[in-house]
């Protein structure tokens, strides 16, 4: 029970993630804790990137949550650019 109070914690606390299983943004309504881990109630997945605070390149004014947390963001040929574009947010 302890390691589902913690994963119900860690869901509570992203409040969204990337599935990779799905290759979408999930959140936290579509995520179940379990005693062996966050599960992805869409697809079954408990492969998960969490979110993390980043700068990114298409968001002017400071860092934003992302649910690849930065993962994405490489140099381009005059600036920095995210591979992800924001495909994670695909419509459900």
């Amino acid at each position: 029970m302890a390691n589902r109070d913690a994963n119900l914690s860690r869901i509570r606390e992203w409040e969204y993630c990337y599935c990779k299983s799905c290759d979408r943004m999930r959140y936290s309504s579509e995520l179940e804790a379990t005693d062996t881990g966050i599960r992805c109630t869409i697809c079954g997945g408990y492969d998960f990137d969490a979110p993390g605070w980043t700068h990114c390149p298409y968001e002017r004014g400071g860092a934003v949550k992302c649910p690849r947390a930065g993962k994405g963001i490489v140099r381009g040929e005059h600036a920095l650019e995210c591979v992800f574009h924001c495909i994670y947010r695909k419509s459900l």
